[in-house]
């Protein structure tokens, strides 16, 4: 479903507009005081060369990966051809997709049943071990073992490959059920026990499963000293030897700081670097696994411009592993990555852990995205692949990096004390940036443009959106700053709060963003509390921001216009500051409201349904212009401060329906319009400007207006809470109501 500019319009609703006096009696308890003032004032396998462990040079080591190299258990990467979208055909994306879809082979055909999604998920790690004592046992002071490839199958074949590179190994993402690990051990190296292992994988689990080697002892154990090791791809510059190199982090608030490194190297193919150093790439390199693998702190890597390219998007372009042995590791100390090109690479620049991290001026461009040619994918949850993905992080500086036509663009999990700055993230499929547990972290002055995909969302319909949005901060994501962001085009959301059955974000500030045009809310703020939401520029969405089950929030001084439906929608939320905001133009400004959920879906929201009731908001001191159907619209919300606003050419000045029993309305400065107190039906309206809404079948069919509603109105047993969650946000803002599920 698409809200799409510049397409006929698919559904108009009716305006009932019921005009009454302003001397009509009120709601018993509701208590509307004179006002003081009546005047109006406005993101073919290649050998790996010099991937050598430090004692024994000569030795060449397979490539190595620290994430799997398949996100699911669908092997196949997206088509080689898939493009970097420029912003033109980005613009008609939703005009154009019943034709593409139509002429898609790999478009399943029509039907009234979901596509077979997967629901539940689980995971599998553990290590490769050398048992230096042969005991069965992994213990301190057993290395880990490198080039170890290990297979995963399950009744359709082998479903991830995976090659260590320090020992350790993840499989994220698996749908639950019985799998076989096979390890294929290193030259040098015996099993010792079985190697095959049984694995019944249940929902929401993570089964950790060590594989123990025989041998190679003298192949992993590493020297005392941390000197690189001369080979024919990595070449000292003996004029440059000695020379301080600094890294410098470009001033700014991040928490980074500038380090020196002593030797220089040239670089001329894929392979390890195992000490601290310069090392500057002087050709492109292609590879099918990872081609550069940092092992070392005090490391600073730069492209000098040219590319490292992959070749079915797996691997990574760089990745930074962390520091010592299998069983006692720690983050990468002092990295710098810079100046790099990227493509077709699960990721360009993969994290695994470090501390004090610069990564600057990249173009990381078309990498791994679980979408078909269209853009079709599933309804999101937690996707991978991207430009980046920056791991387990602490004090690290993210900045003019170009991040596009991947799934994510930059995606940082699990850190704090992180910079995100000057970047840019233009058609990705997820989201353009992304944070993931990260807390007292900085998002500040980067564009995010048209990050957008289609699913299927109910009935066999499909349409866009699909909770992609140009930044996105989910799993107590808190103590953030989002500021003086640009974010146009047709993002799904703009910025978007999301804590659906995970941590909440709480104590954020948005501020200073300007976010427009995204296709369903320019800022969504959900089950969360104590966040600040000011000064953005909100314009051309369906909705400004939405609240839902969300308390103590502060939304002041935003200017929101040209919404196609509400400035400020809140449900069911309770104790929220909305004050000196301007909403012009818009459908209706302020519309809070309170109705039923289903408890078993919304099963993480604690208390009861009389817990979140619609009341104790201040709608206080905002400028409500020219909104076509009403400034100001109360559903069964109780007890708020409705004071010092003014209201000027607005189709109806107040609506409340249902019970809206203690509100005060006092002191308002009011220009024209009516009174509108308990309407006998729900409130329906047409928008007050051209906007469309359309949905496709799943061969790309444009769907009739009652096959849209039904797909809209129907909730079925089978979606997932983010779809349910999708369709009642819908239905809220177009003010219509679910119907039983068949």
């Amino acid at each position: 479903m698409s809200f799409a500019r510049f397409h006929p319009i698919l559904l108009i609703f009716p305006f009932v507009l019921f005009f009454a006096a302003c001397g009509q009696r009120p709601p018993i308890e509701t208590t509307i005081l004179p006002s003081a003032n009546e005047t109006p004032t406005l993101f073919a396998n290649v050998q790996v060369a010099s991937a050598q462990s430090e004692q024994t040079p000569t030795e060449t080591a397979p490539p190595t990966e620290t994430t799997p190299i398949f996100p699911t258990l669908t092997p196949t990467a997206p088509a080689a051809s898939t493009p970097a979208t420029s912003a033109a055909t980005r613009a008609t994306l939703i005009r154009a997709a019943a034709t593409r879809g139509a002429s898609s082979a790999a478009q399943p055909t029509d039907s009234a049943d979901t596509v077979d999604t997967p629901t539940c998920f689980g995971s599998i790690n553990g290590s490769v071990v050398a048992d230096l004592n042969g005991n069965g046992q992994a213990e301190s002071g057993e290395p880990g073992v490198q080039g170890a490839k290990l297979f995963l199958y399950n009744g359709s074949g082998v479903v991830a490959l995976y090659t260590t590179g320090n020992g350790q190994f993840y499989f994220p993402g698996l749908v639950a059920g019985k799998y076989t690990l096979t390890a294929a051990p290193p030259v040098g190296y015996t099993p010792s026990g079985p190697p095959t292992f049984e694995l019944d994988l249940e929902c929401d689990a993570t089964i950790t499963q060590n594989i123990l080697l025989n041998g190679g002892v003298a192949a992993v154990v590493p020297t005392a000293t941390r000197t690189p090791t001369s080979a024919s791809r990595i070449t000292p510059v003996a004029s440059q030897q000695g020379t301080p190199r600094a890294s410098t982090s470009g001033g700014g608030s991040s928490n980074f700081k500038p380090f020196t490194v002593s030797a220089v190297y040239d670089i001329a193919g894929c392979g390890a670097l195992n000490a601290p150093g310069l090392y500057r790439l002087a050709a492109s390199l292609t590879s099918q696994w990872d081609c550069i693998q940092i092992n070392s702190d005090n490391v600073i890597f730069d492209c000098q411009g040219y590319a490292l390219n992959g070749t079915d998007w797996n691997g990574y372009g760089v990745v930074v592993h962390q520091i010592g042995n299998v069983l006692s590791q720690r983050p990468a100390q002092n990295i710098e990555i810079r100046n790099c090109k990227s493509s077709k690479h699960k990721y360009g620049i993969f994290i695994d852990a470090a501390n004090n991290l610069y990564i600057h001026d990249n173009e990381l461009v078309d990498h791994f995205r679980d979408t078909d040619e269209r853009s079709f994918g599933q309804f999101l949850g937690l996707t991978e692949g991207g430009g980046m993905r920056i791991g387990s992080t602490t004090n690290a500086l993210i900045e003019n990096n170009r991040a596009d036509s991947s799934a994510i663009g930059i995606d940082v999990r699990n850190g704090s004390g992180i910079t995100v700055r000057g970047n840019t993230a233009h058609g990705n499929t997820a989201w353009g940036i992304h944070l993931y547990n990260v807390q007292f972290s900085e998002v500040a002055s980067n564009t995010t443009t048209d990050n957008l995909r289609y699913c299927e969302w109910g009935n066999g319909t499909v349409g866009p959106g699909c909770d992609a949005g140009g930044i996105m901060l989910q799993s107590g994501s808190s103590r953030n700053v989002i500021k003086d962001n640009v974010i146009t085009g047709s993002n799904g959301n703009g910025i978007f709060i999301k804590a659906h059955g995970t941590a909440c974000g709480d104590g954020n500030i948005i501020s200073g963003n300007t976010i427009r045009g995204s296709l369903y809310n320019a800022i969504e703020l959900s089950f969360c509390r104590d966040n600040r939401i000011e000064a953005n520029t909100i314009s051309d969405s369906l909705d400004g921001i939405w609240l839902g089950f969300a308390k103590n929030n502060a939304l002041v001084g935003n200017r929101i216009q040209d919404l196609a439906n509400h400035g400020v929608i809140s449900w069911n939320s309770s104790d929220n500051n909305i004050s000196t905001n301007t909403i012009i133009n818009s459908r209706e400004g302020l519309y809070f409201y309170t109705s039923e959920y289903d408890r078993e879906q919304f099963f993480f929201v604690q208390g009861s349904p009389e817990d979140h009731v619609s009341r104790g908001n201040c709608l206080c001191d905002n400028s409500l212009l020219n909104n076509a159907v009403a400034a100001i619209h109360l559903n069964n919300s109780l007890r708020n401060q409705i004071t010092e606003n003014r209201l000027t050419n607005n189709g109806i000045n107040f609506v409340m329906e249902g019970n809206t029993a203690g509100n005060i309305i006092q002191d308002n400065v009011i220009e024209g319009g009516s009174y509108h107190f308990d309407a006998p039906r729900s409130h329906l309206a047409g928008f007050s400007r051209p906007f469309a809404l359309t949905a496709f079948s799943i061969n790309g069919r444009v769907l009739s207006d009652a096959e849209f509603r039904q797909a809209i109105l129907t909730d079925s047993p089978q979606d997932s809470f983010d779809l349910r969650w999708f369709k009642t946000k819908l239905r809220a803002s177009l003010g219509l109501r679910a119907m039983p599920a068949e």
